[in-house]
């Protein structure tokens, strides 16, 4: 019997791989790096000797299909979810906490939100109604979110001190770059709803998560290859037969899951079939960067696991070694979003700004000895949600037989994330 192919271990790859295996179905998973995860993988740094994730992610509890996929590889303890959304802040020298309370629909914000001090009581209840206005309707298509939230009352300063911070963190892009559809999808599936944006972080590197599919495969009959570099998708007449490694293997199939982003695809498919309307409008869609700073101190520098920064050129921090129950160095990870006025800076330039940032956030940082530095960029971490974007996200089934398509940029009415990656496997999955 020939085995369904599928391109890509990353979230999407391993989702639609993990679907069919339990359906039955006999899977060759290709990852082309030595390890699974995709752009949600880690890496070990030799100088630090430590597991170090590529980009620093994490989950809300509205992203149900990944932590679906998480018990699916029964790996529930890789991630520790808020029993109740709490995400400290640093407006300057203060700290606020936006959190949710046990109050029905939106309401659970409005405790939090009354003592939000980076805003006036004002904007405060602007901000009110604009989220209750988000609540009820749909953004109209076609405008940017900076543009909805100025038509509903929110001036400067409460977009920079509330909805831009949120809009950086979910959709890696400022407000006046991203739709407002995609913007209202956000706010109103996870801050809009009790416990929807719980933050879940991940208390193990993330490849330590993913790699269990290839045990989970291999129980039931499947395969993953790694270091297995795809050369070309084989077509012919108009139907998928297989791929073709750079190796020079062939590997016959007449089902093909392309699981990897845009820029990745096209190259693999003859040129007729790249340059059609269906493929070729992937090469449309935009992306935004970000920077991840890792830093190695000597000793504790925070009292939070994380901390939202606002009013600095430092946006979030997370203390790994707190969340992943490391003993030694502290391991801080400094993560960029939107990240153009950063991404060609030299890594040096970039470590001495943030760490100035950080230092006045954190008076410990000052006499703690910094050990080690590390500056990872991802020039396309994300597509870009544009007004009009979504007419570029192409459908799981193509027009090629047997080919079918996942990865976070297809469309599945979801962001950027890991569960729009996971959702877009499944749904490839269930096609086939």
């Amino acid at each position: 019997m020939k085995p369904v192919v599928i391109i890509g271990g990353g979230a999407a790859g391993i989702a639609a791989a993990c679907t069919l295996a339990e359906r039955g179905k006999r899977i060759l998973l290709l990852e082309r790096a030595p390890r699974l995860g995709g752009r949600a993988a880690s890496f070990f740094h030799h100088r630090m000797r430590q597991e170090v994730d590529y980009g620093y992610h994490i989950l809300m509890r509205c992203c149900t299909e990944t932590i679906d996929l998480v018990h699916q590889l029964g790996m529930e303890r890789s991630v520790s979810f808020q029993e109740r959304l709490a995400i400290p802040i640093a407006c300057g020298s203060k700290r606020s906490l936006l959190s949710s309370a046990p109050l029905p629909g939106p309401l659970h914000f409005l405790p939090s939100l009354m003592r939000y001090r980076p805003l006036s009581y004002r904007e405060r209840i602007a901000v009110l109604r604009a989220g209750l206005f988000l609540l009820v309707h749909d953004p109209q298509k076609g405008r940017t979110f900076a543009d909805w939230l100025r038509c509903h009352g929110q001036g400067k300063n409460a977009i920079a001190r509330l909805w831009e911070p949120i809009c950086i963190a979910t959709l890696n892009e400022r407000p006046n770059a991203v739709s407002a559809r995609a913007a209202g999808m956000i706010f109103k599936k996870g801050f809009l709803k009790p416990h929807g944006a719980d933050m879940g972080l991940f208390t193990v590197p993330l490849s330590h998560l993913f790699s269990r599919a290839i045990s989970f495969l291999a129980e039931r009959g499947g395969e993953v290859l790694l270091n297995a570099q795809v050369a070309q998708i084989l077509i012919e007449k108009g139907a998928a037969r297989g791929v073709k490694l750079v190796s020079g293997e062939r590997i016959d199939s007449d089902c093909v899951i392309a699981a990897v982003p845009p820029h990745d695809l096209l190259p693999l498919l003859p040129r007729a079939v790249a340059e059609n309307g269906y493929f070729a409008r992937a090469k449309e869609i935009r992306f935004s960067p970000i920077v991840n700073l890792h830093l190695w101190f000597d000793r504790p520098v925070m009292e939070e696991p994380f901390l939202v920064v606002i009013d600095s050129p430092v946006q979030a921090v997370f203390d790994v070694s707190r969340i992943q129950g490391k003993e030694g160095p502290t391991h801080v990870v400094l993560s960029q979003s939107a990240a153009r006025d950063l991404i060609n800076h030299p890594n040096e330039e970039i470590w001495n700004q943030l760490l100035a940032a950080l230092k006045e956030l954190f008076p410990a940082v000052r006499t703690a000895k910094l050990l080690d530095a590390l500056v990872i960029k991802h020039p396309c971490a994300t597509f870009l949600p544009t007004p009009g974007s979504e007419a570029l996200r192409s459908e799981a089934k193509t027009p090629i037989n047997g080919l079918f398509l996942a990865g976070d940029y297809t469309a599945t009415g979801w962001p950027s994330t890991i569960e729009g990656a996971v959702r877009s496997g499944r749904t490839a999955a269930a096609l086939v």
